[in-house]
Protein backbone atom coordinates (compact mmCIF):
# COMPACT_ATOMS: atom_id res chain seq x y z
CA UNK A 1 0.00 0.00 0.00
CA UNK A 2 1.26 3.82 -0.75
CA UNK A 3 -0.10 6.51 0.82
CA UNK A 4 -0.21 9.29 -2.24
CA UNK A 5 -1.91 12.10 -0.86
CA UNK A 6 -3.26 13.74 2.24
CA UNK A 7 -5.73 16.14 3.02
CA UNK A 8 -7.85 17.98 5.30
CA UNK A 9 -11.14 18.94 3.61
CA UNK A 10 -12.44 22.23 4.31
CA UNK A 11 -15.64 24.34 3.95
CA UNK A 12 -14.09 26.22 1.12
CA UNK A 13 -13.62 22.52 -0.67
CA UNK A 14 -17.00 21.81 -0.21
CA UNK A 15 -18.42 25.28 -1.72
CA UNK A 16 -16.15 24.64 -4.63
CA UNK A 17 -17.30 21.25 -5.60
CA UNK A 18 -20.69 21.93 -4.95
CA UNK A 19 -20.20 24.77 -7.72
CA UNK A 20 -18.73 22.08 -9.78
CA UNK A 21 -21.30 18.86 -9.26
CA UNK A 22 -24.88 21.10 -8.59
CA UNK A 23 -24.78 19.07 -5.25
CA UNK A 24 -25.53 21.60 -2.57
CA UNK A 25 -27.41 19.12 0.11
CA UNK A 26 -27.01 21.06 3.55
CA UNK A 27 -25.94 18.22 5.27
CA UNK A 28 -22.45 19.02 3.01
CA UNK A 29 -22.87 22.86 3.37
CA UNK A 30 -24.76 23.92 6.01
CA UNK A 31 -22.57 23.33 10.01
CA UNK A 32 -26.53 23.94 11.33
CA UNK A 33 -28.66 22.11 9.32
CA UNK A 34 -25.90 19.00 9.07
CA UNK A 35 -25.50 19.11 13.12
CA UNK A 36 -29.10 17.48 12.96
CA UNK A 37 -27.98 14.70 10.60
CA UNK A 38 -26.67 11.13 11.51
CA UNK A 39 -23.17 12.68 10.92
CA UNK A 40 -23.38 15.43 13.71
CA UNK A 41 -21.74 17.42 11.19
CA UNK A 42 -20.77 18.74 7.48
CA UNK A 43 -19.85 15.25 5.75
CA UNK A 44 -17.41 15.74 2.34
CA UNK A 45 -19.18 14.27 -0.73
CA UNK A 46 -18.39 10.86 -1.53
CA UNK A 47 -18.10 11.59 -5.61
CA UNK A 48 -15.58 14.68 -4.30
CA UNK A 49 -13.33 11.90 -2.39
CA UNK A 50 -13.44 9.52 -5.08
CA UNK A 51 -12.18 11.47 -7.70
CA UNK A 52 -9.65 13.07 -4.86
CA UNK A 53 -8.59 9.85 -5.21
CA UNK A 54 -8.05 9.07 -8.41
CA UNK A 55 -6.51 12.64 -9.47
CA UNK A 56 -3.87 12.22 -6.41
CA UNK A 57 -3.50 8.53 -7.96
CA UNK A 58 -2.86 10.18 -11.87
CA UNK A 59 -0.60 13.01 -10.27
CA UNK A 60 1.76 9.82 -9.71
CA UNK A 61 1.78 8.35 -12.80
CA UNK A 62 3.52 8.77 -15.70
CA UNK A 63 0.56 7.32 -17.99
CA UNK A 64 -0.98 10.08 -20.81
CA UNK A 65 -4.75 9.04 -20.12
CA UNK A 66 -6.49 8.16 -17.35
CA UNK A 67 -9.90 7.01 -19.05
CA UNK A 68 -11.93 4.98 -17.11
CA UNK A 69 -13.81 1.55 -18.94
CA UNK A 70 -14.91 0.59 -15.49
CA UNK A 71 -15.03 2.12 -11.76
CA UNK A 72 -16.71 1.17 -8.29
CA UNK A 73 -16.83 2.89 -4.90
CA UNK A 74 -18.50 1.98 -1.43
CA UNK A 75 -18.71 5.23 0.72
CA UNK A 76 -18.33 2.72 3.67
CA UNK A 77 -17.92 5.59 6.35
CA UNK A 78 -18.66 9.37 6.23
CA UNK A 79 -15.55 11.99 6.26
CA UNK A 80 -16.34 14.89 8.32
CA UNK A 81 -15.47 18.24 7.15
CA UNK A 82 -11.99 18.70 9.20
CA UNK A 83 -10.95 15.34 9.24
CA UNK A 84 -7.34 14.27 7.83
CA UNK A 85 -7.76 11.28 5.19
CA UNK A 86 -5.06 9.51 3.02
CA UNK A 87 -5.25 8.20 -0.25
CA UNK A 88 -3.40 5.12 -1.30
CA UNK A 89 -2.86 3.19 -3.46
CA UNK A 90 -3.64 -0.67 -3.27
CA UNK A 91 -2.36 -2.13 -6.48
CA UNK A 92 -1.09 0.06 -9.14
CA UNK A 93 -2.30 -1.43 -12.68
CA UNK A 94 -5.05 -1.22 -15.31
CA UNK A 95 -6.97 -2.57 -13.00
CA UNK A 96 -6.22 -0.62 -10.09
CA UNK A 97 -7.51 -0.82 -6.28
CA UNK A 98 -7.82 2.69 -4.22
CA UNK A 99 -8.08 3.52 -0.72
CA UNK A 100 -9.56 6.65 1.07
CA UNK A 101 -8.04 5.94 4.92
CA UNK A 102 -8.69 7.78 8.66
CA UNK A 103 -6.72 5.81 11.30
CA UNK A 104 -6.03 3.11 9.26
CA UNK A 105 -10.08 2.70 8.50
CA UNK A 106 -11.25 2.25 4.90
CA UNK A 107 -13.56 5.04 4.42
CA UNK A 108 -13.98 4.60 0.90
CA UNK A 109 -13.46 1.84 -1.06
CA UNK A 110 -12.27 2.11 -4.62
CA UNK A 111 -11.98 -0.39 -7.73
CA UNK A 112 -11.11 0.02 -11.58
CA UNK A 113 -10.38 -0.33 -14.77
CA UNK A 114 -8.63 1.91 -17.18
CA UNK A 115 -9.67 2.17 -20.79
CA UNK A 116 -9.12 3.95 -24.18
CA UNK A 117 -9.19 7.27 -24.89
CA UNK A 118 -13.14 8.27 -25.90
CA UNK A 119 -14.50 11.98 -27.43
CA UNK A 120 -17.67 12.75 -27.40
CA UNK A 121 -18.77 15.28 -30.30
CA UNK A 122 -21.74 17.26 -27.99
CA UNK A 123 -21.23 20.31 -25.79
CA UNK A 124 -22.13 19.27 -21.91
CA UNK A 125 -23.05 23.08 -20.86
CA UNK A 126 -22.24 24.56 -17.50
CA UNK A 127 -24.22 24.12 -14.33
CA UNK A 128 -27.46 25.25 -13.96
CA UNK A 129 -28.12 25.08 -10.16
CA UNK A 130 -31.54 23.48 -8.90
CA UNK A 131 -33.67 23.64 -5.37
CA UNK A 132 -32.64 20.13 -3.48
CA UNK A 133 -35.93 18.24 -3.64
CA UNK A 134 -37.21 16.47 -0.75
CA UNK A 135 -38.45 13.46 -1.76
CA UNK A 136 -40.99 11.15 -0.16
CA UNK A 137 -40.06 7.43 0.10
CA UNK A 138 -43.10 6.02 -1.30
CA UNK A 139 -42.22 8.33 -4.23
CA UNK A 140 -39.07 6.74 -5.13
CA UNK A 141 -40.52 3.45 -5.49
CA UNK A 142 -41.38 4.58 -8.94
CA UNK A 143 -39.21 7.24 -9.59
CA UNK A 144 -37.48 8.06 -13.14
CA UNK A 145 -36.54 10.55 -14.84
CA UNK A 146 -33.05 12.69 -16.43
CA UNK A 147 -31.33 15.04 -15.38
CA UNK A 148 -28.46 16.96 -17.78
CA UNK A 149 -24.66 16.63 -17.38
CA UNK A 150 -22.94 19.55 -16.16
CA UNK A 151 -19.35 20.44 -16.53
CA UNK A 152 -16.74 23.87 -15.74
CA UNK A 153 -13.65 23.23 -17.17
CA UNK A 154 -12.21 26.00 -15.22
CA UNK A 155 -13.30 24.40 -11.70
CA UNK A 156 -12.51 21.00 -12.62
CA UNK A 157 -8.75 21.97 -13.32
CA UNK A 158 -8.64 23.84 -10.55
CA UNK A 159 -9.99 21.19 -8.04
CA UNK A 160 -8.15 18.17 -10.04
CA UNK A 161 -6.28 19.35 -12.21
CA UNK A 162 -4.73 16.02 -13.08
CA UNK A 163 -7.62 14.12 -13.87
CA UNK A 164 -9.16 17.21 -15.86
CA UNK A 165 -6.18 17.35 -18.05
CA UNK A 166 -5.94 13.21 -18.38
CA UNK A 167 -9.85 12.00 -18.07
CA UNK A 168 -12.73 12.71 -20.95
CA UNK A 169 -14.77 14.95 -20.33
CA UNK A 170 -17.83 13.05 -20.40
CA UNK A 171 -16.82 10.37 -17.95
CA UNK A 172 -16.07 13.68 -15.19
CA UNK A 173 -19.75 15.07 -16.21
CA UNK A 174 -21.23 11.80 -15.34
CA UNK A 175 -19.13 11.24 -11.95
CA UNK A 176 -20.12 14.22 -11.13
CA UNK A 177 -23.84 13.95 -12.22
CA UNK A 178 -24.50 11.16 -9.71
CA UNK A 179 -23.98 13.46 -6.55
CA UNK A 180 -26.30 15.84 -8.04
CA UNK A 181 -28.79 13.18 -8.96
CA UNK A 182 -28.64 11.16 -4.76
CA UNK A 183 -27.81 14.73 -3.20
CA UNK A 184 -30.38 16.93 -4.95
CA UNK A 185 -32.90 15.05 -6.74
CA UNK A 186 -33.14 11.35 -5.87
CA UNK A 187 -33.64 10.66 -2.58
CA UNK A 188 -32.68 14.42 -2.42
CA UNK A 189 -32.37 16.00 0.88
CA UNK A 190 -32.63 13.18 3.39
CA UNK A 191 -29.86 11.30 1.13
CA UNK A 192 -27.09 9.60 1.88
CA UNK A 193 -24.71 8.05 -1.25
CA UNK A 194 -23.81 4.40 -0.63
CA UNK A 195 -22.15 3.03 -3.67
CA UNK A 196 -22.09 3.28 -7.81
CA UNK A 197 -21.03 1.15 -10.27
CA UNK A 198 -20.40 2.69 -13.57
CA UNK A 199 -19.61 1.13 -16.93
CA UNK A 200 -17.82 3.22 -19.75
CA UNK A 201 -17.70 0.68 -22.32
CA UNK A 202 -19.79 1.78 -25.54
CA UNK A 203 -18.72 5.02 -27.64
CA UNK A 204 -20.58 8.02 -26.02
CA UNK A 205 -23.35 9.13 -28.32
CA UNK A 206 -26.35 10.72 -27.51
CA UNK A 207 -27.51 13.39 -25.36
CA UNK A 208 -25.68 15.16 -21.95
CA UNK A 209 -27.95 13.69 -19.73
CA UNK A 210 -28.00 10.95 -16.96
CA UNK A 211 -31.33 9.09 -17.19
CA UNK A 212 -32.40 7.39 -14.30
CA UNK A 213 -35.06 4.58 -12.59
CA UNK A 214 -35.54 3.56 -9.25
CA UNK A 215 -35.27 -0.59 -9.66
CA UNK A 216 -35.20 -1.59 -5.86
CA UNK A 217 -36.10 -0.05 -3.46
CA UNK A 218 -36.61 -1.88 0.85
CA UNK A 219 -38.40 -1.31 3.62
CA UNK A 220 -34.71 0.02 5.21
CA UNK A 221 -34.95 3.45 2.83
CA UNK A 222 -32.03 1.63 0.50
CA UNK A 223 -32.74 2.47 -3.20
CA UNK A 224 -30.95 1.37 -6.16
CA UNK A 225 -30.81 3.37 -9.26
CA UNK A 226 -30.17 1.99 -12.59
CA UNK A 227 -28.22 4.97 -14.57
CA UNK A 228 -27.30 5.25 -18.36
CA UNK A 229 -26.34 8.00 -20.56
CA UNK A 230 -23.91 8.75 -23.54
CA UNK A 231 -21.47 5.89 -23.32
CA UNK A 232 -21.66 4.79 -19.81
CA UNK A 233 -24.21 3.07 -17.62
CA UNK A 234 -24.21 1.25 -14.09
CA UNK A 235 -25.95 0.95 -10.67
CA UNK A 236 -26.08 3.44 -7.89
CA UNK A 237 -27.00 2.79 -3.99
CA UNK A 238 -28.33 5.20 -1.73
CA UNK A 239 -30.23 5.50 1.66
CA UNK A 240 -33.02 7.73 2.73
CA UNK A 241 -31.23 9.45 6.32
CA UNK A 242 -33.77 10.31 8.81
CA UNK A 243 -35.36 13.21 8.75
CA UNK A 244 -34.30 15.16 11.92
CA UNK A 245 -36.16 14.85 14.64
CA UNK A 246 -39.67 17.00 15.51
CA UNK A 247 -40.80 17.00 19.13
CA UNK A 248 -44.20 16.87 20.28
CA UNK A 249 -45.53 20.27 20.06
CA UNK A 250 -45.94 22.78 23.22
CA UNK A 251 -50.03 22.66 22.74
CA UNK A 252 -50.25 18.56 23.21
CA UNK A 253 -47.52 18.70 26.09
CA UNK A 254 -49.61 20.92 28.30
CA UNK A 255 -52.21 18.04 28.14
CA UNK A 256 -49.73 15.68 30.64
CA UNK A 257 -48.53 19.22 33.07
CA UNK A 258 -51.04 21.21 35.22
CA UNK A 259 -50.90 24.87 34.44
CA UNK A 260 -48.84 25.93 37.62
CA UNK A 261 -46.51 22.19 38.04
CA UNK A 262 -43.30 24.43 37.53
CA UNK A 263 -44.91 28.15 38.11
CA UNK A 264 -42.27 28.71 41.15
CA UNK A 265 -39.85 27.78 38.42
CA UNK A 266 -37.27 30.77 36.63
CA UNK A 267 -35.72 28.30 34.57
CA UNK A 268 -32.52 28.51 32.18
CA UNK A 269 -32.59 25.82 29.93
CA UNK A 270 -28.62 24.81 28.21
CA UNK A 271 -29.28 23.69 24.67
CA UNK A 272 -32.96 24.48 24.67
CA UNK A 273 -33.09 24.58 21.07
CA UNK A 274 -33.59 20.95 20.16
CA UNK A 275 -34.02 17.37 21.31
CA UNK A 276 -34.12 16.93 25.73
CA UNK A 277 -33.62 20.80 26.17
CA UNK A 278 -36.53 21.64 23.55
CA UNK A 279 -39.07 19.19 25.88
CA UNK A 280 -37.74 20.15 28.54
CA UNK A 281 -38.68 23.63 28.02
CA UNK A 282 -42.20 22.94 26.39
CA UNK A 283 -42.57 20.95 29.64
CA UNK A 284 -41.53 23.49 31.78
CA UNK A 285 -43.36 26.24 30.55
CA UNK A 286 -46.73 24.36 29.66
CA UNK A 287 -46.62 23.61 33.85
CA UNK A 288 -45.93 27.71 34.35
CA UNK A 289 -42.28 28.22 34.18
CA UNK A 290 -40.41 31.29 33.18
CA UNK A 291 -37.92 29.86 30.63
CA UNK A 292 -35.17 31.15 28.85
CA UNK A 293 -33.51 28.71 26.32
CA UNK A 294 -30.22 29.20 24.91
CA UNK A 295 -28.13 28.04 21.38
CA UNK A 296 -25.07 28.01 20.20
CA UNK A 297 -25.61 27.81 16.74
CA UNK A 298 -28.91 27.19 16.05
CA UNK A 299 -30.33 30.39 16.74
CA UNK A 300 -33.45 29.84 13.92
CA UNK A 301 -34.50 26.46 15.73
CA UNK A 302 -34.35 28.16 19.05
CA UNK A 303 -36.30 31.13 17.97
CA UNK A 304 -38.86 29.13 16.15
CA UNK A 305 -39.34 26.89 19.75
CA UNK A 306 -39.78 29.60 21.69
CA UNK A 307 -42.50 31.11 19.10
CA UNK A 308 -43.94 28.16 19.43
CA UNK A 309 -44.31 28.29 23.43
CA UNK A 310 -45.24 31.75 23.64
CA UNK A 311 -48.03 31.36 20.90
CA UNK A 312 -49.16 28.43 23.23
CA UNK A 313 -49.05 30.51 26.38
CA UNK A 314 -46.24 30.13 27.84
CA UNK A 315 -43.43 32.34 28.65
CA UNK A 316 -40.13 31.57 26.72
CA UNK A 317 -37.21 33.87 25.91
CA UNK A 318 -34.13 32.83 23.96
CA UNK A 319 -30.25 33.67 24.68
CA UNK A 320 -26.84 32.65 22.52
CA UNK A 321 -24.49 30.44 25.08
CA UNK A 322 -21.51 28.53 24.35
CA UNK A 323 -20.87 26.64 27.44
CA UNK A 324 -17.35 26.23 26.62
CA UNK A 325 -16.67 29.53 26.94
CA UNK A 326 -19.55 30.82 29.28
CA UNK A 327 -20.64 34.77 29.90
CA UNK A 328 -23.22 36.05 31.52
CA UNK A 329 -26.71 36.09 30.67
CA UNK A 330 -28.98 38.93 30.58
CA UNK A 331 -32.19 37.40 32.32
CA UNK A 332 -35.79 39.13 33.10
CA UNK A 333 -35.72 37.49 36.76
CA UNK A 334 -33.29 36.17 39.16
CA UNK A 335 -32.55 32.64 38.11
CA UNK A 336 -33.60 29.30 39.88
CA UNK A 337 -33.30 26.69 37.64
CA UNK A 338 -30.80 25.19 35.16
CA UNK A 339 -31.10 22.60 33.35
CA UNK A 340 -27.84 21.72 31.32
CA UNK A 341 -28.14 19.58 28.08
CA UNK A 342 -24.82 21.05 26.31
CA UNK A 343 -23.41 18.49 24.02
CA UNK A 344 -21.07 17.43 20.88
CA UNK A 345 -22.51 15.22 18.41
CA UNK A 346 -22.04 11.90 20.39
CA UNK A 347 -20.77 8.91 17.99
CA UNK A 348 -18.74 5.46 18.61
CA UNK A 349 -15.41 5.02 16.65
CA UNK A 350 -14.23 1.40 15.44
CA UNK A 351 -11.31 3.41 13.62
CA UNK A 352 -9.25 3.52 17.31
CA UNK A 353 -9.30 2.12 20.70
CA UNK A 354 -9.56 5.17 22.26
CA UNK A 355 -9.79 8.75 21.01
CA UNK A 356 -8.07 11.24 23.03
CA UNK A 357 -9.29 14.03 20.99
CA UNK A 358 -13.29 12.99 21.13
CA UNK A 359 -12.60 12.13 25.14
CA UNK A 360 -10.96 15.61 25.76
CA UNK A 361 -14.08 16.89 23.82
CA UNK A 362 -16.86 15.23 25.71
CA UNK A 363 -15.34 16.46 28.70
CA UNK A 364 -15.08 19.91 27.67
CA UNK A 365 -18.84 20.07 27.37
CA UNK A 366 -19.95 17.36 30.20
CA UNK A 367 -17.23 18.56 32.62
CA UNK A 368 -15.02 21.81 32.57
CA UNK A 369 -17.99 23.31 30.42
CA UNK A 370 -20.80 22.37 33.14
CA UNK A 371 -18.54 23.74 35.74
CA UNK A 372 -17.83 26.98 33.99
CA UNK A 373 -21.46 27.43 33.30
CA UNK A 374 -22.53 27.18 37.10
CA UNK A 375 -19.82 29.59 38.49
CA UNK A 376 -20.60 31.65 35.76
CA UNK A 377 -24.48 32.03 35.85
CA UNK A 378 -24.72 31.46 40.07
CA UNK A 379 -21.16 32.60 40.96
CA UNK A 380 -20.81 30.17 43.34
CA UNK A 381 -23.41 31.80 45.80
CA UNK A 382 -27.03 31.60 44.34
CA UNK A 383 -29.47 28.60 45.66
CA UNK A 384 -30.49 27.22 42.53
CA UNK A 385 -31.85 23.39 41.53
CA UNK A 386 -29.60 21.87 38.54
CA UNK A 387 -30.29 18.85 36.23
CA UNK A 388 -27.22 17.20 34.96
CA UNK A 389 -28.32 14.54 32.45
CA UNK A 390 -26.31 11.25 32.98
CA UNK A 391 -26.61 7.78 31.00
CA UNK A 392 -27.78 4.61 31.43
CA UNK A 393 -24.84 3.39 29.24
CA UNK A 394 -23.08 3.77 32.71
CA UNK A 395 -24.90 0.57 34.05
CA UNK A 396 -23.80 -1.23 30.74
CA UNK A 397 -21.40 0.18 28.47
CA UNK A 398 -21.44 -0.69 24.88
CA UNK A 399 -18.26 -1.31 22.45
CA UNK A 400 -16.69 1.58 20.98
CA UNK A 401 -17.93 4.56 23.30
CA UNK A 402 -15.11 4.23 26.10
CA UNK A 403 -15.03 8.20 25.59
CA UNK A 404 -18.57 8.94 26.02
CA UNK A 405 -18.51 6.46 29.52
CA UNK A 406 -15.46 7.84 30.73
CA UNK A 407 -16.63 11.96 30.53
CA UNK A 408 -20.32 10.99 31.77
CA UNK A 409 -18.98 8.89 34.70
CA UNK A 410 -16.73 11.52 35.99
CA UNK A 411 -19.38 14.25 35.44
CA UNK A 412 -21.13 12.50 37.85
CA UNK A 413 -18.32 12.46 40.22
CA UNK A 414 -18.02 16.32 39.46
CA UNK A 415 -21.78 16.77 40.38
CA UNK A 416 -21.08 14.91 43.84
CA UNK A 417 -18.28 17.19 44.14
CA UNK A 418 -19.66 20.35 43.33
CA UNK A 419 -22.92 19.81 45.95
CA UNK A 420 -20.01 19.37 48.83
CA UNK A 421 -18.47 22.83 47.83
CA UNK A 422 -21.92 24.29 47.09
CA UNK A 423 -24.36 23.23 49.20
CA UNK A 424 -27.02 25.87 47.69
CA UNK A 425 -26.84 23.68 44.76
CA UNK A 426 -28.91 21.20 44.39
CA UNK A 427 -27.97 18.46 41.64
CA UNK A 428 -29.98 16.47 40.18
CA UNK A 429 -27.89 13.67 37.80
CA UNK A 430 -30.44 11.09 36.67
CA UNK A 431 -29.22 8.21 34.36
CA UNK A 432 -31.30 8.53 31.45
CA UNK A 433 -32.18 6.01 28.67
CA UNK A 434 -32.10 6.83 24.75
CA UNK A 435 -34.84 8.50 23.46
CA UNK A 436 -35.79 9.91 20.29
CA UNK A 437 -33.74 12.84 19.08
CA UNK A 438 -31.39 13.67 16.70
CA UNK A 439 -28.44 12.36 18.71
CA UNK A 440 -29.84 8.92 18.50
CA UNK A 441 -31.42 9.18 14.56
CA UNK A 442 -29.68 6.68 12.98
CA UNK A 443 -30.90 4.98 9.32
CA UNK A 444 -32.08 1.63 11.38
CA UNK A 445 -34.83 1.84 13.13
CA UNK A 446 -34.13 1.31 17.35
CA UNK A 447 -36.46 0.87 20.18
CA UNK A 448 -36.47 4.08 22.21
CA UNK A 449 -38.50 5.93 24.82
CA UNK A 450 -40.47 9.16 23.70
CA UNK A 451 -38.55 12.41 25.51
CA UNK A 452 -41.54 13.40 27.11
CA UNK A 453 -42.54 10.36 28.59
CA UNK A 454 -39.00 9.98 30.09
CA UNK A 455 -38.33 13.83 31.36
CA UNK A 456 -41.59 14.37 33.22
CA UNK A 457 -41.04 12.15 35.96
CA UNK A 458 -37.79 12.99 36.16
CA UNK A 459 -38.80 16.86 36.16
CA UNK A 460 -41.17 15.91 38.79
CA UNK A 461 -38.91 14.21 41.09
CA UNK A 462 -36.09 16.84 40.82
CA UNK A 463 -38.96 19.69 41.97
CA UNK A 464 -40.31 17.11 44.86
CA UNK A 465 -36.39 16.99 46.19
CA UNK A 466 -36.22 20.47 45.92
CA UNK A 467 -38.82 20.99 47.88
CA UNK A 468 -38.34 18.61 50.43
CA UNK A 469 -34.64 20.16 51.06
CA UNK A 470 -36.51 23.42 52.08
CA UNK A 471 -38.73 22.12 54.13
CA UNK A 472 -36.04 20.74 56.04
CA UNK A 473 -34.33 23.54 56.13
CA UNK A 474 -37.20 25.77 57.15
CA UNK A 475 -37.54 23.31 60.41
CA UNK A 476 -33.80 23.27 61.02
Amino acid sequence: MTIVAEKIFTPADQRSFAALSGDFNPMHMDEVAARRTVFGAPVVHGVHLLLWALDSWAGRSSRTSSALEHVTASFNRGVLVGEKVQACVLSDEEEFTLQIQRNQAAMVSIRGKLGSAVGYRETIPPLNPTECRVMDPTEAVNAVGSLPLAYCAADASRIFPQLSSTSPTVQLAALLATTRLIGMECPGLHSLYSALDLSFSGPPNGKPQLNYRVVRADNFGALSLAVDGPGFEGKLRAFFRPAPRRQVSARELARLVADDEFSDQRALVIGGSRGLGEVTAKLLTMGGADVTITYQRGKADAEAVADEINAAGGKCAVAEFDSNHPVPIALRQPLTHLYYFATPHIASDKTVPFSTERFEEYCRYYGSGFVQTLLTLAQGEQAMDVFYPSTVFLDDAPAYMAEYCAAKAAGEKLCKQLAKRFPDWRIYAPRLPRMHTDQNNGLLPAKMEAPEIVMLPHLRAMGAKSAAKNQCAAAG
